[in-house]
Order: C-alpha cells, then sequence, then structure tokens
C-alpha cells in the first residue's frame, strides 16, 4: 500500500513542478490502481466532438464577424477551457473557448458536450 503512495507522489511532483508528465524509472511495473492518477494530468479539460456536417471555423472571437483561425473536422474531439455567451447561432448564444493562452472559439451549436462540465469563463 505505502508503494503506490509512493508512485502516486513521484507522479504528481512531476506534473506540478514542470506542468508536464515525465516519465520515471522504475524498478517493477506500475500497480493497476496506479493507472488513473497519471490520466489526471492529460484529461485536464472538458472534451467535446464536433456534430457539424461540414468544417467547423475557428474564431478569433464568439461571433461569426471575427477572423476564422482555422478549422475542426467533424466528429473531431477537443478540449474545451471554458463557455462564454456571443453571437447567437441557431438557438444557442453559448461559444467555447479552445485555445488556452489565444482565445479560439467555436460556436456551441456545433459541439457536443461528451465528458466533463464546462464552466463559465
Amino acid at each position: 500500500m505505502q508503494r503506490q503512495y509512493k508512485i502516486a507522489t513521484v507522479l504528481l511532483a512531476g506534473v506540478v513542478g514542470t506542468g508536464v508528465v515525465t516519465p520515471v524509472a522504475l524498478a517493477s511495473p506500475l500497480p493497476a490502481t496506479a493507472g488513473p492518477v497519471a490520466s489526471v494530468a492529460i484529461n485536464a479539460y472538458p472534451k467535446g466532438r464536433v456534430i457539424s456536417r461540414h468544417r467547423l471555423a475557428i474564431r478569433a472571437k464568439p461571433t461569426t464577424r471575427s477572423a476564422i483561425l482555422g478549422h475542426l473536422n467533424p466528429g473531431q474531439v477537443v478540449d474545451i477551457k471554458c463557455w462564454a455567451l456571443g453571437q447567437k447561432i441557431g438557438n444557442t448564444r453559448r461559444w467555447y473557448r479552445l485555445g488556452i493562452s489565444t482565445p479560439e472559439w467555436v460556436s456551441g451549436r456545433y459541439i457536443k458536450i461528451i465528458k466533463g462540465r464546462v464552466t463559465h469563463c
């Protein structure tokens, strides 16, 4: 039991210290219960799936009048940081922010949340 805590401490120290999970050399393989500890940093954001039939534009602001920064393909799964109200598309004004350092927005009309809970920005 103590060994599991040591493994979790080593993994969390790597996550907290550098912000990135780094490989850790161990004398023996990880026990089956240590798996979820490492996945905490990888699955930090809620997930959404693109449900549009065509490519979905990624915008600089939550409006169709802002610059297009890129596109998402139908069925693509993305990390979502938060949501905010913007231009109404279909029956919703909700837009999802994808970018962490640079704002990247997609209309909530074309995203289905498949994992987690998205909070307001």
